[in-house]
């Protein structure tokens, strides 16, 4: 097995000094790459790349610092358990509950139309499951796209809506092992809200579909969850823009969403609950 590479040919393959590595290396730890056998720090072209994002990300506006976090955890990521996992893990005490479709049909529209209502630049997040589902919602989500800072799905597209990395809003494809593949999610990160629906398809083999699920307006759930399903995109070859990067990797904490807005997002999920019997 090759053992890989220098830091001086680390820092020529991805445009800048071995001194400024140099310096990450000391001030932050990164890159890291492995020690050889015989005691040599060396690097190999995954280092590369992630040097040339953590660039990327940095002149999209954000401290160095935060950009290497960022690249690091998006690393760490990539083989991620879940956005309900993510969401449940960062709700500690919060004990899923068991929603038929309808209910988190409601729940999911209602943070779609609060998120629409506010016209906030927010990053707007979906898990569908199947394309067709996608596709059912594919209305709202272009509305949603069109005045989002940001808009991604992800799902098992098919031919009739197949992924496109370059709509609005992106369509990523999921690899056929994902546990997203199961899973339901809608997440809203603004400036002054944040709110989420995450959950996972029960297997029960009842005609109706059961799910738990993990319902919040809590920023720091829907920062987790977010975190995963930009992770997704950036696997699946797609680009997060530096608008999203800013909310979902936040330099300073956000605003909490208030008691008012949290009322109003679950009052539209009940208004539409009893609408619809």
């Amino acid at each position: 097995m090759s053992e890989g590479f220098s830091i001086g040919v680390l820092a020529a393959r991805a445009g800048v000094t071995p001194g400024t590595l140099r310096t990450w290396e000391n001030r932050f730890g990164f890159p890291s790459g492995e020690r050889s056998p015989s005691g040599h720090r060396r690097f190999t072209d995954a280092d590369v790349e992630l040097v040339r994002r953590v660039l990327e990300v940095r002149d999209g506006g954000l401290p160095l610092q935060v950009a290497i976090d960022t690249v690091v955890r998006d690393r760490d990521v990539a083989d991620e358990r879940s956005v309900f996992a993510a969401a449940a893990a960062a709700a500690p005490g919060v004990r899923p509950l068991r929603f038929g479709r309808r209910a988190l049909i409601a729940a999911s529209h209602a943070v779609e139309d609060e998120c629409l209502a506010r016209g906030d630049r927010a990053v707007v997040l979906g898990a569908f499951q199947l394309g067709h589902r996608y596709a059912s919602s594919r209305h709202r989500w272009e509305e949603l796209g069109r005045t989002a800072a940001w808009a991604a799905v992800v799902a098992d597209f098919d031919e009739d809506t197949p992924a496109d990395l370059t709509a609005s809003p992106v369509r990523c494809q999921l690899p056929g092992d994902s546990p997203l593949r199961r899973e339901w999610a809608v997440v809203c990160l603004g400036d002054s809200y944040a709110a989420l629906v995450a959950a996972w398809e029960v297997p029960s083999g009842a005609a109706e579909p059961a799910y738990e699920a993990v319902i919040s307006t809590h920023r720091a759930v829907a920062v987790a969850a977010a975190r995963v399903l930009t992770g997704v995109v950036r696997n699946a070859g797609g680009e997060v823009p530096a608008s999203a990067t800013r909310l979902v990797d936040a330099v300073r904490p956000a605003p909490a969403t208030s008691s008012v807005d949290a009322d109003r997002t679950w009052l539209r999920a009940l208004a539409e609950m009893g609408s619809a019997r």
